[in-house]
């Protein structure tokens, strides 16, 4: 038991962050000539310029209040939200409290597990619009790590099913259909430091610059083997129990490898951003010192969403609440105050 109650505050720790660029030069980013903005009582800028969203996971907390941040912030534009449940009663919620916006957002059934439920609503916005400007990857779940080494197991196939595998499933998806200067966020975590893995050669191949996709599912897929209740070997080869921290981990690294592939591509897709970001808000099953309410949580979230063209930086990068770099990939966690509650 005390093993088990070390494994779960480690999971639980903070991240001390090595910040990589100045406020200045986001901000520079953020608020770049090439889109047109107009005051807004919002305290925010209104982007005129008309855009086509997608958010995953949508249905509650962030990904709802990032839903409604977008509505805000646009002039004008279409907001897909996904929920992997029933949406009618979604709509008529955020119809009612986005007002005379409420033309621009509606919400539609979406699995990031069944990738038919993924192309099925792809090919109808790519139908009604031909492509897409902003893609937030909300989507995912989280488990407090558990010893039944069965219970563990599905914990972590559940986990990384949505978190990972289904997060690259929206995105192979929606690439052949994206703006050619889209932004793609998608949601990370105070949880996806690298310094949560405990072994570093495990470290060391994670936060590999060069690391390639093929070799990022390996290595995912390496831990899941190494979890099966047959085995249940996974802290001997160096792997946290916590299946969250090594879905964000992995997040993370797809996040700098999707950047890199793209400006790979060239003139087609080089104007294309990804980042991943820590949220900041408040989780039901996750306590941090001081957390955002959702609707704080969004502001960030969707500032990183509406980076303006062009963006040199950040790129492939993962930026904390606060729009600052964090190098998730170098330095230490702190062990303060991140609790957990079921």
């Amino acid at each position: 038991l005390d093993s088990l109650l070390q494994e779960i505050i480690h999971c639980m720790m903070s991240v001390s962050s090595v910040r990589l660029v100045s406020q200045a030069s986001f901000r520079q980013c953020l608020l770049a000539p090439s889109i047109l903005l107009v005051s807004s009582r919002r305290g925010f800028q209104e982007v005129q310029e008309k855009k086509v969203a997608v958010v995953t996971g949508a249905s509650r907390g962030v990904g709802y209040a990032a839903a409604k941040e977008l509505c805000n912030r646009l002039s004008s534009g279409h907001i897909y939200c996904t929920s992997r449940g029933a949406t009618d009663h979604l709509n008529t919620i955020i119809k009612q409290e986005m007002g005379e916006k409420a033309p621009m957002v509606e919400f539609h059934h979406m699995e990031a597990t069944d990738i038919t439920s993924i192309i099925g609503l792809r090919n109808k916005i790519f139908s009604k619009h031909g492509q897409i400007d902003i893609l937030i990857n909300n989507a995912g779940m989280y488990f407090p790590p558990c010893d039944d080494p069965t219970e563990h197991f599905c914990q972590v196939e559940n986990t990384l099913q949505i978190n990972y595998w289904g997060l690259k499933n929206v995105c192979n998806a929606f690439l052949p259909m994206l703006s050619n200067t889209a932004r793609i966020v998608n949601m990370s975590s105070h949880l996806g430091h690298l310094s949560l893995i405990p072994d570093k050669d495990i470290r060391r191949e994670l936060g590999d610059p060069q690391l390639t996709e093929q070799q990022l599912d390996s290595l995912v897929l390496q831990y899941k083997n190494h979890c099966t209740a047959f085995h249940d070997d996974f802290r001997a080869a160096g792997w946290p129990r916590c299946a969250y921290t090594v879905s964000k981990v992995a997040v993370n690294a797809y996040t700098r490898i999707l950047q890199g592939k793209l400006e790979k591509r060239g003139n087609e897709y080089e104007g294309v951003v990804v980042n991943s970001i820590h949220p900041g808000s408040h989780h039901s099953k996750i306590s941090q010192d001081s957390p955002l309410t959702a609707a704080e949580a969004a502001k960030s979230v969707v500032s990183t969403a509406l980076l303006a063209h062009p963006c040199e930086h950040p790129r492939g990068k993962f930026i904390w609440h606060d729009l600052k770099i964090v190098n998730w990939d170098k330095g230490t966690s702190l062990a303060v105050g991140i609790g957990m509650s079921a």
